[in-house]
């Protein structure tokens, strides 16, 4: 969200239909950047800030706290719960329409900013182009490549209508949700607790009769950052990397059986072994090859939830600055 470079000229031109969610999960920091970031450069004013707190942690300052509406959940739900309440509570103001939906940690990647107003007026043109009806936009996407849950990063290249082009499932990282997904009672499965739960709700957006685009300037700015080692540089100084938390690899390996049972094909559980098997043999340690054969262990007995001992222990990194500088709603 707050990107690289000079630091950019805030714009106040979100419209009053727009809400922002944040999700955090032990990552005060990294969340307060984000929340900063909507509210002095994206220009979202600060009664339309939801922040939804999973279990531990919060905000790195109590004046930002109060300047937000602060949904506190007594135990962490994961993504899947943690961003279907910050939904319910975004679209609980009947005016509305669109909700920006952010990772707490998406500050690390070098989103265009700012870019809020400019995705709304782009996703709000092709909405009124005609059916079908958008249903969400994303800062990056991934199109399945016929190998079971297997994807593919999708870099549109310019010149695309609206820069949005389609793409078949997404992370979180920073989407522009429609209202009119939540009113056709499509949200995240809370069962899916965390790994893939994204691509499952993404999925059923589609499958519900709505288009799920990718902002092509997003996805341009953004594509080194969505490899493997992309990812890792621009986590490494702030959080652990994906491969510092071995307790990931349970979940992925559990629900992909799930997406395959779900939204895939027989030949998909195939494809999901084969992989399996290379990620065991480019594990980091014992810890991370028993999370796998746990994950596909507990997917095959159609377990899900949380499990004790694969939860996330480290948000952020020690040495973090401690960024305490008050926002003024009133500069909002």
């Amino acid at each position: 969200m707050t990107g690289t470079g000079a630091a950019p000229t805030p714009v106040h031109g979100v419209p009053p239909t727009v809400a922002a969610v944040v999700l955090t999960h032990r990552r005060p920091h990294l969340a307060g950047d984000v929340v900063r970031s909507l509210l002095e450069v994206e220009g979202v004013p600060p009664e339309r800030v939801v922040v939804v707190v999973n279990g531990p942690g919060g905000l790195d300052d109590p004046v930002l706290e109060s300047a937000v509406t602060m949904v506190r959940l007594p135990v962490n739900v994961g993504p899947a719960g943690g961003f279907g309440a910050g939904m319910r509570e975004a679209f609980r103001d009947p005016s509305v329409r669109w909700a920006y939906m952010c990772e707490d940690d998406v500050g690390l990647f070098s989103l265009p900013v700012p870019r809020l107003a400019g995705v709304v007026a782009r996703a709000e043109s092709m909405d009124a182009a005609g059916p079908p009806p958008v249903g969400a936009v994303v800062a990056y996407g991934r199109r399945f490549v016929g190998r079971g849950a297997h994807t593919v990063n999708v870099v549109p290249r310019p010149g695309a209508a609206g820069e949005l082009s389609p793409v078949d499932v997404a992370g979180w990282g920073a989407t522009l949700l429609s209202r009119a997904v939540i009113d056709a009672g499509v949200l995240p499965d809370p069962d899916w607790f965390f790994g893939l739960e994204d691509f499952d709700f993404f999925c059923r957006v589609r499958a519900a009769g709505f288009r799920l685009l990718v902002d092509g300037v997003a996805a341009r700015a953004v594509a080194e950052q969505q490899t493997t080692s992309g990812r890792d540089r621009a986590h490494r100084e702030r959080r652990p990397t994906d491969g510092d938390e071995s307790w990931r690899a349970y979940y992925h390996a559990r629900n992909s059986i799930l997406l395959a049972r779900r939204h895939g094909r027989p030949s998909w559980h195939l494809w999901h072994l084969a992989y399996s098997a290379r990620h065991l043999q480019g594990a980091h340690g014992w810890a991370e090859r028993r999370a796998i054969v746990h994950g596909l262990w507990d997917g095959a007995l159609g377990r899900t939830g949380e499990r004790p001992g694969y939860q996330r222990s480290v948000g952020e990194l020690p040495g973090t600055p401690d960024r305490t500088d008050s926002v003024d709603p009133t500069r909002a």
